[in-house]
């Protein structure tokens, strides 16, 4: 009788024994610790199903060369604050089952490392004089430059060299038709050109007015008084005396930020 009751326990234990250990075969989370760094600056992504790129931060794993975007909601119990850049411990985990409209990995702080202020000096080196003098016939120009920054963390002098405009402010503005650009000269990081065009000989009522200025990432172009820039460019074209036509005011102004 004892034999049968002790069997039948035994052929009740294996199927549970079995659902168990098939249990323990379905994939799971990958769960990690990492160490993340979180730049001082912000970046821009285009969410799913929208139309209109909003901001992120910056962000990269110990072992990553290059920074990729995440929302500012991307780490959990973790709250960024703009001009610091940050080292954390977080929690990585992989999902085995994402959403369909979000990310295979979420983050969750597990503690913050470092905090720091950071601030920038900037310089703008342009070879070639200020006010540049076009011809009055008018023709295109070249004005080469270079933008060079100093990275200061806590008020430490952590890096020196040259850097790309971009996230860097710009204002270009004219009152008679002559046309700006800004573009890169050649590979090399931080060596830019201003490349101007003047008009054929004019006379105009006006006085011409032609620059271009170029300014931190925080700047506000758009109201108050002009901030003070970090370079700005003017350029003037001599206009014909003694004809009998004229030109007419023509206001143009660009204002926006450097994408790279």
């Amino acid at each position: 009788m004892k034999t049968k009751r002790l069997l039948g326990l035994l052929l009740l234990i294996l199927p549970i024994t079995g659902f168990v250990a098939c249990s323990d075969d379905e994939p799971q989370d990958k769960v990690e610790t990492v160490k993340m760094l979180i730049s001082d600056k912000t970046g821009t992504y285009q969410p799913w199903g929208s139309d209109s790129p909003i901001d992120c931060m910056l962000v990269k794993e110990e072992s990553e060369s290059n920074y990729k975007t995440l929302d500012f909601q991307g780490i959990t119990d973790f709250v960024y604050e703009k001009g610091y850049e940050y080292a954390l411990w977080v929690e990585k985990r992989t999902l085995v089952n994402p959403p369909a409209d979000g990310s295979s990995i979420v983050y969750k702080l597990i503690d913050v490392i470092s905090k720091a202020k950071v601030e920038y000096e900037y310089t703008i080196k342009v070879d070639g004089p200020n006010p540049f003098i076009l011809s009055p016939e008018g023709g295109e120009y070249e004005i080469p430059f270079t933008c060079k920054a100093k990275k200061f963390a806590e008020g430490n002098l952590i890096e020196d060299g040259y850097i790309p405009l971009k996230g860097l402010r710009y204002n270009m503005g004219t009152n008679y038709g002559g046309l700006t650009r800004v573009v890169k000269d050649g590979d090399k990081v931080g060596f830019y050109k201003f490349v101007i065009e003047g008009i054929p000989r004019f006379n105009m009522k006006a006085v011409p007015v032609w620059y271009c200025g170029i300014y931190t990432p925080d700047a506000d172009l758009l109201f108050g008084p002009e901030p003070e820039p970090i370079y700005k460019q003017l350029f003037e074209q001599p206009q014909t005396e003694g004809e009998d036509y004229f030109m007419y005011s023509i206001v143009f102004m660009s204002t926006g930020t450097f994408a790279e």
